[in-house]
């Protein structure tokens, strides 16, 4: 493997990719890779400036800001996070000045790349992996780009806004034909399609609506003989991997469908940047979106009585997971965060359970119990927010199970408002689709028209099935 070998090494500095994910660094001896990178098969550097040993002085954060305002262009950001636009296009690879100013608005930022992670303490680790890749996959990559940014700029702004739609739609149908164009041959290109993917979900989801999950099981099933050996070391790989399987397997959950996957069981030595500490808990959602796909317009007693069988399986998994050990974990984030992540994870057994229990039981039956389960997961969001003073992410499908069981008419205005700090927020039409299913699921209830609310014919969000009227 190949090193870095800096002259006049201090053994307490930690290698780039360790200090930027605040991982321990480890190594046996000063001129070979860090335990880290060495099992991940990474190049172990250190190519940073090394802040002096000793305590900053009272005026370095002035200083700091200082420089940074100073330096500053006209996109709002630093000079060091500005991106060479025109080194990643050849060949005859070019874009227009609009295009050029997109890119530059979204790939400048890291918190572009912050929105669908579990904590903004990984929006470096997502911007860099994006950015090492665009040298040589720009080609593949730059039609999703700019339709994930025109869906930025839509959100952000009103300013033109059916000009950002419109692009938006452009760019993904060209990207989506980039994605079938792809033939998946090598590992590097199992993450190049899962790069794609993944940026292509993020465009329709907040913005197009339709489409996100078919998206996710093609790049999945086309990746297949790759992702199941390279997932265990390949850490860039694993996060694109897991959020595609989440994002199909929470709308295959509302849609009673089958997903293409079942998140393959390995060691999860660190925290998934989009599910936290419940990663391991996915294979249960998985079990259920199976068996209650099973259980739609089934009517033998035997198949039945098997399935509810299974259920008392994935409820005993459920009640008896807990977290993977985490070690020196606990060092290496903030306190803020891991109250979050704590609470994003029981919030998600939570919600497995009262899914469980609602498969088995419509409304109107066993009601204290849901209202039990939906009561502690409105807690756990209020605890959290109490405590750390930020929002828990990545939490749409708990939020949205535990409203439906509300029944009092000012909770339910409540569950409204917060809409907008639990349901994700880096798109509106994620949040006005979720007010809308909330309202209307209420109103089936409440006249008894639907008994479960996945069998229901609105959906919860765009990722589940948008309905605009």
């Amino acid at each position: 493997m190949a090193t870095f070998k800096r002259k006049g090494y201090n053994s307490r500095t930690a290698c780039d990719r360790c200090y930027e994910l605040k991982e321990r660094c480890a190594r046996s001896a000063i001129d070979l890779a860090c335990a880290r990178c060495d099992r991940l098969r990474l190049v172990c550097s250190i190519v940073r400036p090394i802040r002096p040993a000793g305590r900053r002085p009272n005026n370095w954060n002035n200083s700091v800001n200082a420089t940074a305002s100073s330096e500053s262009s006209i996109y709002g950001t630093n000079k060091e996070h500005q991106m060479d636009i025109d080194s990643w296009f050849h060949n005859g690879i070019s874009v227009d000045s609009r295009e050029r100013q997109l890119l530059r608005f979204l790939l400048s930022e890291p918190k572009n790349f912050g929105h669908h992670l579990v904590s903004p303490t990984f929006e470096p680790t997502e911007h860099g992996s994006l950015v090492a890749l665009l040298p040589t996959a720009m080609p593949f990559l730059k039609d999703a780009l700019l339709s994930y940014a025109s869906g930025l700029k839509f959100a952000q702004t009103s300013v033109a806004a059916d000009t950002y739609i419109d692009a938006s739609h452009r760019y993904a149908s060209s990207a989506i034909e980039t994605l079938r164009s792809l033939n998946v041959t090598s590992v590097q290109e199992a993450t190049l399609c899962l790069t794609l993917g993944k940026t292509l979900v993020l465009a329709v989801y907040s913005l197009i609506g339709v489409g996100a999950a078919e998206i996710c099981q093609y790049c999945l099933n086309a990746t297949t003989a790759f992702t199941n050996v390279a997932i265990s070391w390949d850490e860039d790989l694993a996060s694109q991997h897991s959020f595609l399987i989440l994002m199909e397997t929470m709308d295959c959950l509302v849609h009673c469908r089958k997903p293409a996957q079942r998140f393959p069981p390995r060691h999860i030595g660190s925290i998934d940047r989009h599910l936290g500490l419940c990663l391991s808990l996915l294979p249960c959602y998985y079990d259920l979106c199976v068996i209650s796909h099973s259980m739609v317009d089934n009517t033998e007693t035997a198949s039945l009585v098997y399935l509810y069988k299974k259920l008392d399986e994935v409820r005993v998994a459920v009640e008896t997971w807990q977290p993977p050990p985490l070690g020196d974990i606990t060092y290496q984030v903030k306190t803020v965060d891991m109250v979050n992540l704590l609470a994003q994870a029981r919030v998600y057994r939570l919600a497995a359970l009262l899914i469980i229990h609602r498969l088995q039981y419509p409304f109107g039956q066993q009601d204290c119990q849901a209202n039990i389960w939906s009561n502690e997961i409105m807690k756990e969001f209020e605890l959290a927010d109490w405590a750390t003073k930020q929002t828990t992410r990545c939490v749409t499908m708990p939020y949205i199970v535990a409203a439906i069981e509300i029944q009092d008419f000012g909770s339910r205005l409540k569950a409204l408002e917060n809409v907008d700090k639990y349901v994700d927020k880096f798109t509106p039409t994620v949040q006005r689709a979720a007010r809308r299913f909330l309202s209307r699921i209420w109103l089936e209830r409440d006249n008894k028209i639907t008994y479960f609310w996945f069998q229901s014919v609105s959906k919860p969000c765009p990722i589940l099935q948008s309905f605009e009227f």
